[in-house]
């Protein structure tokens, strides 16, 4: 299965597709592709636990859909199992930007990696390379 990659680095007002099939008006903002993705994995801070099962990952970060988000600043610790690996991955996290009502974007929270591994990041890329059908050189 093949899943687009979503560059929104470039200069641009919207682009052209977001997992949830519309767009959005962050493009300016975007150094990392992101991907579309079904993954497994907890989001744990001081105030909760939730169970993700789904979202967008790049490698700076993950959205994570949800009711109830965190509020921005919050530190939170994430565990995510990527698609065909068997272990979860445990990487340090702050909450980015939240929101709740829906308004100005999507319901849940964005969660910025803070003291990722290295070898987590080629793991995430490898899979973000691997489920946007693009090949490596080599």
């Amino acid at each position: 299965m093949q899943t687009p990659i979503v560059d929104r680095r470039a200069r641009f007002r919207r682009s052209p597709v977001n997992c949830q099939g519309g767009t959005h008006r962050r493009g300016r903002r975007r150094r990392y592709p992101r991907v579309c993705l079904a993954f497994e994995g907890f989001y744990s801070s001081a105030e909760r636990l939730l169970y993700a099962a789904s979202g967008n990952l790049s490698l700076r970060g993950v959205y994570i859909k949800t009711l109830v988000p965190d509020a921005s600043g919050t530190r939170a610790t994430l565990r995510i199992r990527l698609p065909g690996s068997v272990a979860m991955m445990k990487i340090p996290a702050r909450v980015v930007w939240s929101n709740q009502d829906g308004i100005n974007g999507p319901v849940g929270m964005g969660v910025k990696f803070e003291g990722a591994l290295p070898w987590q990041l080629k793991r995430m890329a490898a899979t973000l390379i691997r489920r946007a059908g693009l090949r490596t050189l080599g």
